[in-house]
């Protein structure tokens, strides 16, 4: 933002100091010829630093050329009063040549430093900040030229060069470490623009903007310099115009461009150029007087500056990379100087043809150019409309509908869009899936996209077996915590097709899928393949403890569900293991993010225990009772929960039996080690007693309050 505006204060006040300068050395009539050799410098140029740039790339190329520019100042500066109508001319070449290749570069610069993404969001601010210094240039230009004297002014061009080298090689020094290369290849732009008719138009509509441009400018400079004579109030009154209109494009920029392309496409806003240049042409037709040239140039400025180039920026989007890079540079800058040197020439052949007809000729060429442009505009918005189309339907562009304003491209991604979604019929063959089903599926995932949980609750309502595309949506919409139910409910409808993909979300460690991950049990809980008990069984190792309570408990559920399943009994109890070596602060401390499913008819275990059950033991006994009889388990963990000595001791004596060594010893640790040592010494058969004491042991913790 610095850098663009310091380089937008050099421009308007360069172009004030350029004009005064070379307006009050030499007649007006001599300003079409150094424009048209200025055009000649200024491509001779282009090319030479175009292969610079692919040499040494926009990082060094461009600061290097800001301090050549501010150098070269200093020169004018100091040598400039020996030979004044000399210095005239390398001022007017060196602002209108180099300084123009400096603003093109830079923006390649930024192009160069922002990935895309970033780009959309800066862009905007750095072009304010330039317009803004723009005006400040203006303002600096006319005052310096009051107070000191008019050569003063290259000391201030001077100033703001050697700013923006200053700070772009303070840019190339913090970019440096992840340079970005070049991949595209470079295309010759005339071979370019021979199989590319698009671009040609583009160029010839530049080609015609700048050209009447070049015509109203000379009628403009040509009255200012009748009107103001020579010296300061010559530099002062051009240092007013060009700061006035750069307020007048800000304000087209800010009401006036974005609105234009989101009501009236692209063409149109194009076209708006021409049309205002041609308007103020026929005024100026008719009242032929310097304040109509003041308006009519001014306009221009305006419109090419905010309309204009809002839309002509967007013309390059269908372009491939490696042609945009080829085409947008020529056309930027040698067909726009290409222009001035063609309006400078026909000008120049009036003045020497001395017709009496000087001024309506020149205007009558501008009414004619005015058409050819907005000729040139709606062409391009139908050769724009198929090329994006074209490139939609070959998947060489990507548009996000979100970030397009203008109505033309959001019209076409709509259209080839919905094109797209309808299978094409051939003699040979049918669609196998109608086009109403395409259409269907594209609505629904957008209503799950939408954000809008009451949208997206009531598209649920309408899934009855969701296909696959929408299922691995639905599974990213679990972690939603407002719509995860209803979510849940739908894909257990199809859990059956869907396991893998479930597992493979759920084996996904992925710290941002933890949401995501504490949800998919519940449903592989209802598929019903060994699938999902490998699924579940991997999940036993998640570094979350939600994760594995609730494939423990998926599991205890379906193999209660489905006892041909297998569950390999060494894996789980090394699952146990695992869980039994946590520290007890850590165990005792934990707690479930999710609420309880009471609906669950397998969830015996913590049914009545829900406030009281300590959750790792819970887990565990999940486990064991995916191995062991089940009845037998869930007693035991709800004896384990009451205050009666005896039956704590029957529900140890039987797992102290039935669980392997290395699980018991490390069970034995957890629990309160005298009443295990108590029940070890009872000499009776602890699962008939067990299940002898159910009904009384259901009783007794239904009177038991819970502990605070």
């Amino acid at each position: 933002m610095a850098a663009a505006s310091f380089m937008l204060a050099h421009q308007v006040a360069g172009k004030a100091v350029r004009d005064s300068f070379f307006l009050s050395n030499y007649p007006v009539t001599d300003l079409p010829k150094m424009v048209m050799a200025s055009a000649v410098v200024s491509v001779a140029l282009v090319v030479l630093f175009a292969r610079a740039m692919a040499r040494f790339g926009p990082p060094r190329m461009i600061p290097a050329g800001f301090l050549l520019s501010a150098l070269l100042h200093g020169a004018e500066y100091y040598f400039g009063p020996r030979d004044p109508a000399l210095w005239s001319v390398v001022i007017y070449l060196h602002i209108y040549s180099l300084a123009a290749i400096l603003l093109s570069g830079f923006w390649s610069l930024m192009a160069e430093s922002f990935d895309p993404h970033t780009a959309k969001q800066v862009f905007g601010r750095i072009t304010g900040a330039g317009t803004l210094g723009g005006i400040a240039g203006g303002v600096l230009a006319e005052r310096i030229a009051v107070v000191f004297s008019a050569s003063s002014t290259l000391l201030l061009l001077t100033a703001l060069h050697l700013a923006c080298f200053l700070v772009l090689a303070t840019l190339r020094r913090a970019s440096c470490g992840s340079p970005r290369e070049e991949t595209g290849i470079l295309i010759p732009p005339i071979k370019l623009l021979r199989r590319a008719p698009y671009l040609v138009t583009i160029g010839a509509l530049v080609l015609a903007g700048t050209c009447s441009a070049a015509i109203l400018d000379y009628l403009f400079k040509a009255g200012a310099g009748d009107a103001f004579g020579k010296g300061v109030p010559l530099l002062q009154f051009f240092a007013i115009f060009y700061t006035s209109t750069q307020i007048l494009t800000f304000a087209a920029q800010t009401t006036l461009a974005q609105r234009s392309l989101s009501k009236f496409g692209i063409g149109r806003t194009l076209s708006s150029l021409p049309m205002g240049v041609g308007t103020g042409a026929l005024g100026a037709l008719l009242f032929p007087a310097f304040p109509v040239f003041t308006a009519v140039r001014s306009i221009e400025f305006g419109l090419r500056g905010s309309l204009f180039r809002s839309g002509y920026e967007l013309l390059y989007t269908p372009v491939p990379a490696a042609e945009k890079r080829s085409a947008k540079t020529f056309i930027d800058v040698a067909c726009d100087r290409a222009g001035d040197a063609l309006g400078s020439g026909i000008v120049q052949l009036l003045l020497w043809v001395g017709a009496s007809f000087f001024v309506s000729g020149l205007l009558g060429t501008v009414l004619a150019l005015a058409v050819a442009g907005v000729w040139a505009a709606v062409k391009l918005e139908g050769a724009y409309s198929r090329l994006v189309e074209q490139r939609l339907v070959d998947r060489a562009v990507e548009l996000d509908l979100n970030e397009i304003q203008d109505f033309t491209t959001r019209s076409i991604v709509i259209s080839t869009t919905a094109a797209a979604a309808i299978p094409k019929k051939t003699a040979l063959e049918t669609p196998a899936v109608p086009a109403r089903e395409h259409d269907a599926t594209l609505a629904v995932l957008h209503e799950l996209r939408s954000g809008d949980s009451r949208r997206v609750l009531a598209t649920l309502k309408n899934i009855e077996r969701p296909d696959h595309l929408v299922a691995a949506q639905l599974i990213r919409l679990l972690a939603w915590d407002e719509v995860s139910e209803a979510v849940r409910e739908v894909l257990q409808r199809k859990s059956g097709s869907i396991t893998g993909l479930l597992v493979d979300y759920l084996l996904n460690q992925d710290e941002s899928l933890f949401g995501i991950r504490r949800r998919i049990p519940r449903i592989l809980a209802r598929c019903d393949s060994q699938l999902a008990v490998h699924g579940l069984i991997e999940g036993l190792s998640d570094p979350r403890f939600e994760v594995r309570f609730q494939c423990s408990r998926a599991l205890d559920s379906l193999v209660q569900r489905c006892p041909k399943l297998q569950v390999p009994a060494d894996t789980v109890y090394a699952a146990v293991e695992r869980e039994l070596q946590v520290a007890r602060p850590i165990r005792e401390s934990r707690r479930l993010l999710d609420a309880r499913d009471s609906s669950d008819p397998s969830a015996f275990l913590d049914e009545i225990l829900r406030e009281r059950a300590d959750q790792s033991l819970e887990h565990i006994f999940s486990l064991f009772a995916t191995v062991l009889p089940r009845e037998p388990v869930k007693i035991a963990f709800r004896a384990l929960h009451t205050d009666d000595k005896a039956l704590r001791g029957l529900a140890i004596e039987y797992l102290d039996s039935a669980l392997p060594p290395r699980v018991r010893e490390s069970l034995w640790a957890m629990l309160e080690p005298k009443t295990v040592a108590r029940a070890l010494e009872t000499h009776v058969d602890p699962l008939s007693e067990l299940l002898r004491a159910h009904e009384s042991l259901v009783l007794m913790i239904n009177k038991t309050p819970p502990k605070e």
